[in-house]
């Protein structure tokens, strides 16, 4: 059974000295739902000094407050008034109600509108210090003031986890094309490292520099380069006064006597070269 929008009459059954205005003000709301129900609410309006507070609650439109009348009065004696009254509307056929406490004595109202052949379906409304033995008579129970900030919370943490699940699936489907991405960006660092590799040694090679020679390693490098420019004597070469050979870009003629040069030592070697021209002509 549940307590869903028909001609049924449904009972509200108001807790006045445990519960608050406001919690039978949030109970109204909640069963206005229901309607067009008709929806009997019941309390000892009567008893509160404050009645006046009512007023404007009780003509709200589309209820029925019916005052109670307690046999007696003294501790729970508003139970045994609301009892009557359940009783009352359960043998009228009254199947759906609304129970206001966090009293946990309305578990006898509880057990008696299930006593019958035909259970009731009962929503009970309190506050978050009701207990267990309360909660579990009733099928649904409402706590009162409403934990928003937990249901934000728990939007929250939902909308959180929703959103991880579609990045996670997003990377999931991009893992693939960022694999291919970086090999494709491998390959053309390497080719560009091939196609740089000549023109980087061309540049060193081009970029280095004769080491500076120092005042001692002058004569040492005069005697390397005469060393270097001693070659073995061919046949019919011509042969310098100090001993040098000097090698000659044609051969002499059969007919033609061979060239005594002199050469000075002290001489550039682009001088030695224009004087052995001079020579030759």
């Amino acid at each position: 059974m549940t307590l869903e929008s028909s001609n049924e009459t449904v009972g509200i059954l108001y807790d006045i000295e445990n519960a608050p205005i406001e919690m039978l003000d949030y109970t109204l709301g909640k069963a206005r739902r229901y309607q067009p129900c008709r929806t009997i609410v019941i309390s000892d309006w009567e008893a509160m000094p404050e009645q006046k507070r009512w007023e404007k609650l009780l003509r709200r439109p589309g209820f029925t407050f019916r005052q109670i009348d307690r046999t007696f009065y003294g501790k729970n004696s508003l139970d045994y008034a609301l009892f009557d009254s359940a009783k009352i509307l359960y043998e009228d056929g009254v199947r759906r109600f609304f129970i206001i406490t966090t009293d946990s004595d309305f578990v006898r109202i509880a057990e008696l509108l299930n006593s019958g052949e035909v259970p009731s379906y009962i929503i009970g409304v309190g506050t978050k210090q009701a207990s267990e033995t309360l909660r579990n008579a009733y099928d649904e129970f409402l706590v009162y003031p409403p934990e928003v900030k937990s249901m934000k919370k728990n939007e929250a943490k939902a909308e959180a986890s929703k959103k991880n699940s579609a990045n996670a699936a997003r990377n999931e489907q991009g893992k693939e094309p960022a694999a291919e991405r970086q090999e494709k960006a491998a390959a053309r660092e390497d080719h560009q490292e091939k196609q740089d590799k000549p023109e980087k040694q061309e540049k060193n090679m081009r970029g280095r520099k004769a080491k500076p020679l120092q005042r001692g390693d002058a004569k040492g490098s005069q005697k390397k380069e005469a060393a270097s420019n001693r070659v073995a004597k061919p046949a019919g070469a011509p042969e310098s006064s100090d001993g040098m050979t000097v090698r000659l870009l044609a051969p002499l003629p059969a007919n033609e006597p061979p060239l005594r040069l002199t050469v000075y030592q002290g001489m550039p070697k682009a001088d030695k070269l224009e004087f052995i021209a001079q020579k030759l002509t």
